[in-house]
């Protein structure tokens, strides 16, 4: 056992990790979340959407149990072992190759989102190849941080390079998929209220959660090489996997309406009952249906309005109005 130095800054070295650790569990906290609120407003999703979501969380759950494991090998067993502090552990596992298979599904989601809205292959295909390079990049680092078995030392020649493209390549997706998305999205006109609310909530969740994963991932880059020999870089590098998955299920809880909230579209004459996915061919299927609003009396409803079971332009004849209350509401 090396004891730390008294001269040593710690701070800066078990700082980024404490940060990193509860931000990690934080996020995995609301994606548990996430997942609860999807398992109860969408039992009629196609299997594979659910194979997707489900799927999703059974690998951001083991990571966490990883990411636990390493945090207390540092702070429990190994307290005030210099060496214990440093070490790789699962970290080689965790950041860079579970990141980039997280950011890898929620790229090619979004590419097959951008397919059905435009119906060109030019733009998806652009976006999955450049998630490809990311995520052989990804893999690139994770093995030359196997190789150096302590977090402050792959700051090498190759190793900067795996970075660089792993984490450029990715922020390159997101923006251009948040630009792509919006674009696509705006030219989906349509003159129903009710839906031209839904677009707008879609378009603006689309720049949020592009912009975040975006400037997270381009932090990660800029403070690996900026503080050479650091682990600053290893908080928003922990929280890139969390980030990705919890965008894909924002994008999937977004057909969730709260009735009587401040973006709900009311009213008792005819309206359109949404049947699909609100990025499944928006402008060619519709169909109409009537349904009276019902008064909000003392508690909040969940709405869900889309039903991805019909995903593929199947169109139900009835409206669809399942409703689920909150609970303690």
């Amino acid at each position: 056992m090396q004891p730390v130095p008294a001269d040593y800054p710690i701070e800066r070295l078990s700082g980024p990790l404490i940060v990193a650790y509860l931000l990690h569990w934080g996020l995995f906290g609301t994606l548990s979340v996430q997942l609860y609120l999807y398992y109860l407003a969408f039992p009629k999703d196609r299997k594979f959407t659910k194979y997707l979501v489900y799927g999703i969380y059974i690998a951001e759950f083991v990571q966490t149990m990883l990411v636990t494991r390493d945090a207390f090998a540092e702070f429990g067993y190994g307290f005030g072992d210099i060496n214990t502090l440093t070490g790789i552990y699962f970290n080689w596992l965790t950041v860079p190759i579970m990141s980039a298979a997280a950011a890898g599904v929620g790229h090619v989601f979004y590419a097959y989102r951008i397919y059905i809205l435009s119906k060109s292959r030019t733009v998806p295909i652009f976006i999955i190849c450049v998630s490809l390079t990311s995520s052989v990049a990804a893999i690139v680092t994770g093995v030359y941080c196997f190789q150096a078995g302590n977090i402050t030392e792959p700051n090498n020649r190759m190793m900067s390079i795996a970075v660089g493209i792993w984490c450029g390549a990715s922020a390159l997706c997101d923006i251009v998929i948040a630009i792509f998305m919006t674009y696509y999205l705006i030219r989906s006109s349509t003159s129903f209220p009710q839906t031209r609310i839904l677009i707008t909530k879609l378009i603006r969740l689309t720049i949020e959660t592009g912009s975040v994963t975006a400037v997270v991932a381009l932090v990660n880059l800029i403070l690996f090489f900026a503080f050479p020999h650091q682990v600053f870089y290893a908080t928003p590098a922990l929280i890139m996997p969390k980030l990705y998955a919890n965008t894909v299920y924002m994008v999937l809880n977004s057909r969730i309406r709260i009735m009587g909230g401040r973006d709900t579209y009311t009213t008792s004459s005819t309206d359109m009952s949404i049947t699909s996915t609100m990025i499944e061919d928006i402008t060619s299927h519709s169909t109409q249906g009537t349904r009276r609003t019902d008064e909000v009396q003392g508690r909040v409803s969940l709405v869900a309005i889309f039903n991805d079971g019909c995903e593929m332009g199947h169109m139900n004849d009835k409206p669809q109005d399942e409703r689920m209350s909150l609970p303690g509401a």
